[in-house]
């Protein structure tokens, strides 16, 4: 027998809460836990349970007239509401007009209002990594660690300071330059990592800086990011301009 407990909403005229129950208890069961809750005696309930919260009670509701069945065999699901009403004319909180059932007025809240709420169990248990929420946590933090031991290695691969050159784009010539940055950046996600590199020459489009965050520094002109395959790492003097110009 499965012992997971189900999240229904309690509803009276003068009340309405969230509760966990367990969908093997019994009505009669259901009823004495439901006295405290509603204020309302054992002898003057008249129980349905709303499959559909938000809709009619005329459609959707199932009266649990039957004490020695279960929740379970009534149905009961994730989210469902338990409707109780007053039998008693005398009762001051119902004074007998809602007996008819079809005249309930039910608190409705949608499944998305529902997840935006704070006061609920939900919410309680996502701030406290409770439930299916501690397990989403521990598959972002495996992430996160997978991602911070790629990261490492392309720092190992890249290592900040070195001399690089950079293949051209669009038929343009190579640049060489200093590695100053290895990791992702905000400017684009589509690539994991980009490499910033200090460009000997003003070839660059940036000063290390991009879209107000700055990664590194150097001169106006002289910053780019490009994807590692681009990147050579190796003993690349800085190329003299006048190299092969005669004396």
């Amino acid at each position: 027998m499965s012992t997971k407990l189900v999240t229904v909403w309690i509803s009276s005229t003068d009340s309405y809460s969230e509760r966990r129950l367990s969908p093997h208890l019994l009505i009669s069961q259901l009823k004495t836990k439901l006295e405290p809750i509603t204020g309302i005696p054992i002898n003057s309930q008249k129980v349905a349970l709303n499959l559909v919260p938000g809709q009619s009670h005329a459609t959707h509701s199932i009266f649990l007239d039957d004490d020695n069945r279960t929740l379970l065999e009534y149905g009961v699901q994730e989210g469902s509401t338990i409707d109780v009403i007053d039998t008693d004319p005398t009762s001051a909180s119902k004074a007998g007009q809602y007996n008819d059932v079809s005249g309930v007025e039910k608190f409705e809240i949608s499944p998305e209002e529902y997840a935006k709420r704070r006061d609920t169990l939900r919410a309680f248990k996502e701030r406290n990594k409770l439930g299916r929420f501690a397990d989403e946590v521990k598959e972002n933090e495996s992430e996160k660690k997978d991602f911070e031991e790629v990261e490492e290695d392309f720092k190992i691969l890249f290592p900040l300071g070195s001399r690089c050159e950079v293949s051209g784009s669009n038929g343009t010539s190579a640049s060489r330059g200093t590695i100053r940055f290895v990791g992702p950046v905000e400017f684009n996600k589509t690539h994991a990592f980009w490499v910033g590199i200090e460009l000997d020459e003003p070839d660059g489009k940036n000063d290390g800086s991009v879209m107000g965050v700055r990664y590194f520094s150097c001169q106006a002109s002289h910053g780019t990011f490009v994807q590692p395959e681009r990147v050579t790492i190796g003993d690349f003097p800085t190329l003299d301009p006048f190299a092969d110009e005669e004396l």
